[in-house]
């Protein structure tokens, strides 16, 4: 029995170490769910069944009129640390090849735990567009800069171009993933990921596995 109990503590170590990122998916399933913030007040947002990759449901964006960048913000994470990993993704839907409206991935900083509006600069991005096919996959890494503690958080953007060919894409089967787990993610509904389990829960809980097969 105390083998057992030892290899399966040193297994919850191991577990530990090897699971610290966190990941989480978002296909706008709900039926409510849009955005948690957005740039500008020419993006009209909705959970529509128009058009989906997955299930029946994506995000619609509409830019109208047409001026400047319109971005709706999908997914954010705060309590980040220097040198953090952050991949994300999301599949964009046009079908205007070589023409508007496109769209990308982008990404900025916020600096207040508390607001997802506080910008504090730009995090760059893919710089390729969807590509007018229909469903198209974007993605990006970033390694976050905490710019000597002025940036807290990070906010995934989804970018309109729209133009003379039309002013309407849809975003679906958005993703995310943060190498660390005492960050918080937030999706696109405004939920967030809840609270990751600690080491110490684990073995409590293993060890009163163990005292009730006693």
């Amino acid at each position: 029995m105390k083998k057992l109990l030892t290899f399966l503590i040193a297994f919850v170590f191991c577990g530990v170490s090897a699971y610290g990122a966190m990941s989480w998916d978002y296909g706008w399933e709900d039926g409510t769910g849009t955005a948690l913030s957005q740039y500008g007040a020419n993006l009209y947002l909705s959970n529509s069944t128009e058009q989906a990759y997955e299930g029946t449901h994506s995000l619609k964006m509409i830019e109208d009129p047409l001026s400047g960048t319109p971005q709706a913000f999908v997914w954010w994470v705060t309590g980040l640390s220097e040198g953090d990993g952050i991949v994300a993704s999301f599949y964009m839907y046009d079908t205007t090849p070589g023409g508007s409206p496109s769209g990308r991935i982008w990404g900025h900083y916020t600096s207040d735990p508390t607001n997802i509006n506080s910008y504090s600069g730009s995090a760059s991005g893919n710089l390729e567009y969807s590509d007018g096919s229909g469903w198209t996959n974007l993605q990006w890494s970033w390694t976050f800069d905490s710019d000597g503690g002025a940036n807290d958080g990070f906010v995934c953007e989804a970018r309109i171009y729209a133009g003379s060919g039309g002013n309407v894409v849809y975003v679906d089967a958005a993703s995310i993933t943060v190498s660390n787990n005492n960050a918080k993610i937030y999706n696109a509904a405004g939920d967030s990921v809840p609270e990751p389990i600690t080491l110490s829960v684990l073995v409590l809980g293993l060890g009163a596995l163990f005292l009730r097969r006693k």
